[in-house]
């Protein structure tokens, strides 16, 4: 068996970049399972002590601090493989890891489970989901750990960790910059959006108004929400004439790419792509191309800047 230094330093993949990562923060923001057990919650505010203190070691890159908090003979299993055993190895991976860190990667958890099956016993279930400089999902993983309580402290004995698609981890929040008021100028038009967080933050909700001088002359909703199913942020638009339209985002770096397919009031078929770019926290462009109407070209739109509106005084 090859040393987890070894294995560390033939990581080049990012997925595989959580098999050093996740175990420093497998417990951050653990949740419970079910309603929270009065006698269990020492042992949870024990956990989330462990959780900072492993937080502190990561930044200040200090594999010893990080592997203090497993068992003697903790293990790893990473996708099924072989494990790696030892709290020695596992410092030694780290102190390598470190070596080799470019950048501040930033680790999300998505605390599911906690549970408690014995006093001296904690389990807990995460997703871990790894994002780079820019705020894109890079690498996910499913992973599962068993804690123990071993000298009346609580410690890692067993993590086990697989990957997991990229794709399902898309998360609502990364459209968080959208909240406020949004106002664009053409030679013909402007147009006003205001988003706002729906009722536990499952949706956000988008309303507009397009103007030709005084006159409003088009009015809608845009509802912007997760597909849980397809693992993608997908949005629906009502128009005030009746229009309506499905929107399917997917996001690289700074710029969201939404795919378009609706009927207009008259009942033709539109499609095509909206182009956003996030260019600074108050300032987006947007461009329509690609479209069709019921299959036949048509033009798509000028670069258009979009500028947040201040908040009222």
């Amino acid at each position: 068996m090859k040393p987890l230094h070894t294995k560390i330093l033939q990581i080049r993949r990012p997925e595989l970049l959580l098999l050093s990562l996740s175990a420093v923060l497998l417990i951050t923001g653990l949740a419970p399972a079910s309603q929270p057990n009065p006698k269990c919650e020492p042992a949870r505010l024990a956990l989330e002590k462990i959780t900072k203190d492993m937080i502190e070691a990561f930044d200040k890159r200090d594999a010893a601090a990080i592997a203090a908090h497993w068992i003697d003979e903790g293990e790893f299993i990473h996708n099924d493989h072989e494990p790696i055993r030892g709290r020695a190895g596992i410092e030694r991976g780290y102190v390598e890891f470190f070596k080799t860190l470019k950048g501040q990667p930033k680790l999300q958890i998505q605390s599911d489970v906690l549970r408690f099956p014995s006093a001296d016993m904690a389990v807990s279930e995460t997703t871990l989901r790894l994002k780079d400089e820019e705020g894109e999902v890079v690498a996910s993983g499913r992973q599962n750990t068993i804690l123990v309580r071993d000298g009346g402290q609580w410690k890692i004995a067993i993590v086990r960790e697989w990957d997991r698609d990229t794709a399902l981890d898309v998360n609502l929040s990364e459209l968080e910059w959208l909240i406020g008021s949004w106002h664009a100028i053409t030679k013909e038009r402007e147009v006003t959006i205001t988003y706002k967080w729906e009722e536990n933050h499952a949706f956000l909700r988008g309303e507009f108004t397009v103007k030709e001088g005084p006159k409003v002359i088009e009015s809608g909703t845009q509802i912007i929400g997760k597909d849980n199913v397809k693992g993608v942020i997908r949005s629906w638009v009502f128009q005030s004439d009746g229009g309506f339209g499905d929107e399917v985002w997917t996001r690289k770096g700074s710029k969201w790419t939404v795919e378009v397919q609706g009927v207009r009031a008259d009942g033709k078929m539109l499609r095509g792509t909206n182009i956003y770019t996030h260019v600074d926290p108050s300032t987006i462009t947007w461009q329509a191309v690609g479209q069709t109407l019921d299959s036949v070209p048509i033009p798509g739109t000028e670069l258009i800047k979009v500028t947040r509106q201040k908040s009222a005084k």
